[in-house]
Protein backbone atom coordinates (compact mmCIF):
# COMPACT_ATOMS: atom_id res chain seq x y z
CA UNK A 1 0.00 0.00 0.00
CA UNK A 2 1.45 3.40 -0.84
CA UNK A 3 1.87 5.75 1.49
CA UNK A 4 -1.05 8.50 0.43
CA UNK A 5 -3.30 5.05 0.16
CA UNK A 6 -2.41 3.99 3.38
CA UNK A 7 -2.24 7.38 4.91
CA UNK A 8 -6.15 8.01 3.56
CA UNK A 9 -6.94 4.37 5.31
CA UNK A 10 -5.66 4.97 8.35
CA UNK A 11 -7.72 8.58 8.28
CA UNK A 12 -10.82 6.55 7.65
CA UNK A 13 -10.80 4.61 11.07
CA UNK A 14 -12.39 5.80 13.92
CA UNK A 15 -10.15 6.31 16.89
CA UNK A 16 -10.90 5.32 20.44
CA UNK A 17 -12.74 8.52 21.55
CA UNK A 18 -15.24 9.60 21.50
CA UNK A 19 -17.07 6.95 21.74
CA UNK A 20 -20.46 6.39 19.69
CA UNK A 21 -23.86 5.99 21.11
CA UNK A 22 -24.85 3.99 19.07
CA UNK A 23 -26.12 0.07 20.53
CA UNK A 24 -23.08 -2.20 21.84
CA UNK A 25 -22.77 -5.42 20.78
CA UNK A 26 -21.13 -8.40 22.75
CA UNK A 27 -17.72 -10.25 21.65
CA UNK A 28 -19.22 -12.84 19.99
CA UNK A 29 -21.35 -10.89 18.14
CA UNK A 30 -18.57 -9.21 17.18
CA UNK A 31 -16.72 -12.50 16.18
CA UNK A 32 -19.57 -12.69 13.55
CA UNK A 33 -19.37 -9.59 12.02
CA UNK A 34 -15.21 -10.24 11.74
CA UNK A 35 -15.16 -13.75 10.74
CA UNK A 36 -16.38 -13.90 7.09
CA UNK A 37 -13.58 -11.59 6.44
CA UNK A 38 -10.71 -12.99 8.62
CA UNK A 39 -11.62 -16.39 9.28
CA UNK A 40 -8.61 -16.89 11.92
CA UNK A 41 -9.88 -14.68 14.16
CA UNK A 42 -11.34 -16.09 17.77
CA UNK A 43 -12.31 -14.65 21.27
CA UNK A 44 -9.03 -15.11 22.38
CA UNK A 45 -7.66 -13.04 19.62
CA UNK A 46 -9.97 -10.10 20.66
CA UNK A 47 -9.11 -9.84 24.31
CA UNK A 48 -5.08 -10.65 22.97
CA UNK A 49 -5.91 -7.38 21.38
CA UNK A 50 -7.85 -5.60 24.20
CA UNK A 51 -4.71 -7.05 26.65
CA UNK A 52 -2.24 -5.61 24.62
CA UNK A 53 -4.00 -1.95 25.01
CA UNK A 54 -4.96 -1.74 21.56
CA UNK A 55 -8.94 -1.90 22.28
CA UNK A 56 -10.79 -0.85 25.09
CA UNK A 57 -14.36 -1.97 24.62
CA UNK A 58 -16.83 -1.00 27.44
CA UNK A 59 -17.97 -3.58 30.39
CA UNK A 60 -21.10 -3.76 31.99
CA UNK A 61 -21.97 -4.18 35.53
CA UNK A 62 -21.19 -7.92 35.40
CA UNK A 63 -17.70 -7.03 33.68
CA UNK A 64 -19.23 -8.31 29.86
CA UNK A 65 -17.51 -6.77 27.12
CA UNK A 66 -19.40 -4.71 25.08
CA UNK A 67 -18.36 -3.13 21.60
CA UNK A 68 -18.92 0.23 19.40
CA UNK A 69 -19.19 0.27 15.86
CA UNK A 70 -16.32 2.44 16.28
CA UNK A 71 -14.97 -0.35 18.15
CA UNK A 72 -15.36 -3.07 15.46
CA UNK A 73 -13.93 -0.81 13.49
CA UNK A 74 -11.01 -0.09 14.57
CA UNK A 75 -10.54 -4.22 15.38
CA UNK A 76 -11.02 -4.36 11.60
CA UNK A 77 -8.23 -1.83 10.79
CA UNK A 78 -6.04 -4.23 13.03
CA UNK A 79 -6.71 -7.39 11.16
CA UNK A 80 -6.59 -5.75 7.96
CA UNK A 81 -2.96 -3.93 9.10
CA UNK A 82 -1.77 -7.46 10.26
CA UNK A 83 -2.66 -9.08 7.17
CA UNK A 84 -2.31 -6.76 4.32
CA UNK A 85 1.19 -4.47 5.84
CA UNK A 86 2.19 -7.13 7.85
CA UNK A 87 3.24 -4.71 10.78
CA UNK A 88 3.72 -6.11 14.13
CA UNK A 89 1.64 -5.10 17.26
CA UNK A 90 4.16 -2.45 18.18
CA UNK A 91 3.82 -0.61 14.95
CA UNK A 92 -0.12 -1.27 14.79
CA UNK A 93 -0.16 1.02 18.58
CA UNK A 94 1.92 3.04 17.55
CA UNK A 95 -0.20 4.49 14.39
CA UNK A 96 -3.27 3.65 16.62
CA UNK A 97 -2.20 6.10 19.46
CA UNK A 98 -1.15 9.09 16.57
CA UNK A 99 -4.84 8.59 15.56
CA UNK A 100 -5.87 9.31 18.98
CA UNK A 101 -3.93 12.38 19.58
CA UNK A 102 -4.82 13.49 15.81
CA UNK A 103 -1.16 13.45 15.21
CA UNK A 104 -2.12 11.36 11.55
CA UNK A 105 1.45 12.11 9.93
CA UNK A 106 3.10 10.21 12.45
CA UNK A 107 1.58 6.39 11.62
CA UNK A 108 3.83 6.83 8.42
CA UNK A 109 6.19 3.81 9.36
CA UNK A 110 9.13 5.41 6.67
CA UNK A 111 11.81 3.07 7.23
CA UNK A 112 10.26 -0.28 9.18
CA UNK A 113 11.33 -3.48 7.73
CA UNK A 114 9.29 -5.24 6.23
CA UNK A 115 9.13 -8.96 5.65
CA UNK A 116 8.55 -10.38 2.27
CA UNK A 117 6.90 -13.14 3.68
CA UNK A 118 3.52 -11.91 5.83
CA UNK A 119 2.72 -13.96 9.06
CA UNK A 120 -0.76 -14.52 7.66
CA UNK A 121 1.35 -17.34 5.51
CA UNK A 122 2.30 -19.44 9.10
CA UNK A 123 -1.41 -19.28 10.30
CA UNK A 124 -2.67 -23.19 10.67
CA UNK A 125 -4.39 -24.05 7.25
CA UNK A 126 -8.11 -23.94 7.00
CA UNK A 127 -9.45 -27.75 8.12
CA UNK A 128 -9.27 -30.02 4.75
CA UNK A 129 -9.34 -33.63 4.13
CA UNK A 130 -7.29 -34.35 1.12
CA UNK A 131 -6.15 -37.56 -0.14
CA UNK A 132 -2.81 -38.43 -1.80
CA UNK A 133 -4.34 -38.37 -4.73
CA UNK A 134 -6.38 -35.18 -3.93
CA UNK A 135 -2.61 -33.70 -3.52
CA UNK A 136 -1.37 -34.78 -6.25
CA UNK A 137 -4.65 -33.34 -8.88
CA UNK A 138 -4.72 -29.88 -7.64
CA UNK A 139 -0.76 -29.86 -7.65
CA UNK A 140 -0.75 -30.87 -10.85
CA UNK A 141 1.78 -33.37 -9.93
CA UNK A 142 2.22 -37.24 -10.17
CA UNK A 143 1.29 -40.04 -7.22
CA UNK A 144 5.16 -41.04 -7.29
CA UNK A 145 5.97 -37.26 -6.30
CA UNK A 146 3.38 -37.31 -3.19
CA UNK A 147 4.97 -40.54 -2.29
CA UNK A 148 8.50 -39.29 -2.33
CA UNK A 149 7.71 -36.20 -0.65
CA UNK A 150 5.94 -38.64 1.92
CA UNK A 151 9.03 -40.62 2.12
CA UNK A 152 11.08 -37.42 2.75
CA UNK A 153 8.93 -36.24 5.76
CA UNK A 154 7.90 -33.18 3.88
CA UNK A 155 4.54 -33.76 4.06
CA UNK A 156 2.80 -35.26 6.61
CA UNK A 157 -0.76 -36.75 6.91
CA UNK A 158 -2.63 -35.96 9.98
CA UNK A 159 -4.31 -39.42 12.14
CA UNK A 160 -6.75 -40.09 10.05
CA UNK A 161 -4.34 -39.77 6.62
CA UNK A 162 -5.49 -37.00 5.48
CA UNK A 163 -3.75 -33.91 4.15
CA UNK A 164 -4.19 -29.99 4.37
CA UNK A 165 -4.09 -26.90 1.62
CA UNK A 166 -0.05 -26.80 2.75
CA UNK A 167 0.83 -29.93 1.46
CA UNK A 168 -0.70 -28.79 -1.78
CA UNK A 169 1.67 -25.85 -1.84
CA UNK A 170 4.59 -28.06 -0.68
CA UNK A 171 4.54 -30.27 -3.94
CA UNK A 172 3.87 -27.53 -6.04
CA UNK A 173 7.06 -25.66 -4.85
CA UNK A 174 8.59 -29.36 -5.35
CA UNK A 175 8.19 -29.82 -8.75
CA UNK A 176 9.06 -26.52 -9.79
CA UNK A 177 12.40 -26.86 -7.76
CA UNK A 178 12.82 -30.24 -9.72
CA UNK A 179 12.77 -28.80 -12.84
CA UNK A 180 16.22 -26.72 -11.63
CA UNK A 181 17.68 -30.27 -10.43
CA UNK A 182 17.08 -30.63 -7.06
CA UNK A 183 16.23 -34.20 -5.96
CA UNK A 184 15.11 -35.96 -2.43
CA UNK A 185 18.46 -35.13 -0.73
CA UNK A 186 18.34 -31.40 -1.67
CA UNK A 187 14.65 -31.38 -0.41
CA UNK A 188 15.42 -33.17 2.76
CA UNK A 189 18.53 -30.88 3.67
CA UNK A 190 15.49 -27.89 3.07
CA UNK A 191 13.06 -29.73 5.58
CA UNK A 192 15.63 -30.13 8.37
CA UNK A 193 16.93 -26.32 7.93
CA UNK A 194 13.25 -25.18 8.05
CA UNK A 195 12.58 -27.58 11.59
CA UNK A 196 15.49 -26.12 13.02
CA UNK A 197 14.31 -22.59 12.36
CA UNK A 198 10.96 -23.88 13.68
CA UNK A 199 12.84 -25.38 17.27
CA UNK A 200 14.41 -21.93 17.53
CA UNK A 201 10.89 -20.02 17.39
CA UNK A 202 9.32 -22.92 19.59
CA UNK A 203 12.03 -22.21 22.39
CA UNK A 204 10.78 -18.93 22.16
CA UNK A 205 7.25 -19.00 22.51
CA UNK A 206 6.37 -22.02 24.57
CA UNK A 207 6.83 -20.41 27.65
CA UNK A 208 4.52 -17.48 26.35
CA UNK A 209 2.32 -20.19 25.68
CA UNK A 210 2.62 -21.98 28.68
CA UNK A 211 1.92 -18.49 31.05
CA UNK A 212 -1.10 -18.05 33.06
CA UNK A 213 -4.32 -15.95 31.28
CA UNK A 214 -7.42 -16.85 28.44
CA UNK A 215 -4.74 -14.88 25.85
CA UNK A 216 -1.74 -16.84 26.31
CA UNK A 217 -2.46 -19.10 23.77
CA UNK A 218 -3.45 -16.71 21.10
CA UNK A 219 -0.29 -14.47 22.27
CA UNK A 220 2.19 -17.49 21.85
CA UNK A 221 0.50 -17.87 18.33
CA UNK A 222 0.57 -14.16 18.04
CA UNK A 223 4.39 -14.36 18.30
CA UNK A 224 4.89 -18.11 16.70
CA UNK A 225 3.09 -15.97 13.20
CA UNK A 226 5.39 -12.73 13.22
CA UNK A 227 8.65 -14.54 13.99
CA UNK A 228 8.41 -16.91 11.45
CA UNK A 229 7.85 -14.37 8.90
CA UNK A 230 10.78 -12.47 9.92
CA UNK A 231 12.65 -15.44 10.24
CA UNK A 232 12.49 -16.81 6.52
CA UNK A 233 12.17 -12.82 5.22
CA UNK A 234 15.97 -12.91 6.81
CA UNK A 235 16.63 -16.16 5.34
CA UNK A 236 15.82 -15.10 2.09
CA UNK A 237 17.73 -12.41 2.15
CA UNK A 238 21.11 -14.13 3.25
CA UNK A 239 20.49 -16.90 0.49
CA UNK A 240 20.02 -14.03 -2.35
CA UNK A 241 22.94 -12.35 -0.38
CA UNK A 242 25.26 -15.40 -0.56
CA UNK A 243 24.20 -16.51 -4.34
CA UNK A 244 24.97 -12.83 -5.49
CA UNK A 245 28.50 -13.44 -3.39
CA UNK A 246 28.90 -16.89 -5.26
CA UNK A 247 28.22 -15.57 -8.53
CA UNK A 248 30.58 -12.78 -8.51
CA UNK A 249 33.74 -14.82 -6.97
Amino acid sequence: MSAVRKSAAVRSVPTSTPRTSARTLSIGKVLEQLTPEFPDVTVSKIRFLESEGLITPQRTASGYRRFTGDDVQRLRYILVTQRDNYLPLKVIREQLDAMDSGAVAAILTAGEAEPIVSPENFRAPVATRLTDSDVAAQAGVGLELVAELLDAGLITPDDAGFFTADDVRIATTAEALKGFGFDARHLKSLRNTARRQADMISQAVTPVARSRGDSAKARAEEMGQQMSALVVSLHASLVKNALRDELDS
